[in-house]
């Protein structure tokens, strides 16, 4: 006999994921892949320091275990790091980390010889498979993306004996920085001890323009100028609020929220029918109120899904013939649902931070 449960489920799924949006949105997850031929597999990931004691240190190199105290430093939810030995090759290993790292992610590696294979991947789990990876690279060529973030600072001085090194040796610590930074702040915000100074790029607007992720010396301290993403081409369904660090976090969040909600709750479980459709979409909407409330979402917006009427409309088209939906009223495209489609459309509006501050003063 089967159960009772029906659609509510899916709305405590969705208030559920809204309630804890900003608990989850506080540290995000890193991803650290180094070279490494030392034996021993490394836990599957440190949440603390206190993690990689001796034992998980003996397992690496030791600049190896500088690099995951770096990126532990900067408090992220949870660390995963990969090694890869001399005479394996990165795109094999890609294959084994893609089955054990989450969906939504930061991942980066300061090894040269693998930065672009890393970020060819990146690129195309992002557009081809719905993860939501975000990398961090050195100097990158071909970037241009959201979800790749570029740091091209030439030099770094670290505040501890290693003193003035190369721009590379820092991205362990900004990986765990990034993906330890709450869902409502800027990376600007804070300063950043880790480092005594940087060698700073000649013009700090040609760079951030071009999409490039940089530090500055602001009178002794060292800061992030901005927090941009490589994203630099603009267009169709590409903005200028999707260049913001913060901004591609929030997207990456609702996005996996109703993903994993549909994925898990929904999808194969009910009939296709308006009645059911409308359910799901208040449960959206419920969500969306609660990320509202935590400034996740704009609360003076009105952040709402709804059936995208005009697919839904042309969908039916070519089984019903044009000249006869173009008849049809909304609520009748409503009702005449698509086979096994689920034709939703929304209009949201994500908080930015404040960052930019004009004020005019008259006399």
């Amino acid at each position: 006999m089967s159960t009772t449960n029906t659609m509510p489920v899916l709305d405590i799924v969705f208030k559920g994921l809204g309630v804890t949006a900003i608990q989850r949105g506080e540290r995000g997850i890193a991803v650290l892949i180094l070279k490494d031929s030392t034996e021993g597999d490394p836990k599957k990931y440190y949440k603390t320091i206190e993690d990689f004691g001796s034992e998980e240190q003996a397992k690496f190199t030791a600049e190896n275990v500088l690099y995951v105290k770096d990126a532990l430093e900067g408090i992220p939810l949870k660390l995963y790091v990969f090694k890869i030995g001399e005479e394996e090759k990165i795109e094999d290993k890609l294959v084994i980390i893609g089955g054990k790292i989450p969906r939504n992610c930061w991942i980066a590696t300061n090894d040269d010889t693998f930065k672009t294979s890393l970020l060819t991947w990146v690129k195309a789990k992002v557009k081809n498979n719905k993860k939501r990876y975000k990398m961090l690279g050195f100097k990158l060529t071909g970037a241009d993306d959201m979800h790749v973030t570029n740091f091209t600072n030439e030099k770094v001085t670290f505040s501890d004996k290693r003193g003035e090194t190369t721009g590379d040796k820092a991205i362990p610590y900004l990986l765990g920085f990034l993906a330890g930074i709450s869902i409502n702040m800027s990376a600007i915000a804070f300063e950043l001890a880790k480092f005594k100074s940087v060698v700073e790029p000649e013009e700090l607007d040609t760079a951030i323009k071009n999409g490039e992720f940089v530090l500055f010396n602001d009178e002794g301290i060292v800061k992030v100028a901005r927090a941009v993403n490589s994203l630099s081409t603009l267009g169709q369904d590409l903005t200028v609020e999707m260049t913001h660090i913060n901004t591609v976090e929030k997207m990456d969040l609702i996005y996996c929220d109703i993903y994993t909600a549909w994925d898990k709750s929904y999808k194969g479980k009910y009939p296709n029918i308006l009645d059911n459709q409308m359910l799901l979409i208040s449960a959206i909407n419920s969500y969306y109120k609660s990320l509202a409330r935590d400034y996740i979402l704009d609360p003076n917006f009105e952040n709402i899904s709804m059936i995208d009427i005009e697919a839904q409309r042309l969908a039916n088209a070519s089984k019903y013939g044009e000249d006869v939906v173009a008849e049809w009223s909304d609520e009748k495209v409503k009702e005449m649902t698509v086979s096994t489609q689920v034709l939703f459309q929304a209009n949201i509006k994500i908080s930015g931070i404040m960052e930019d501050f004009k004020f005019p003063i008259y006399m």
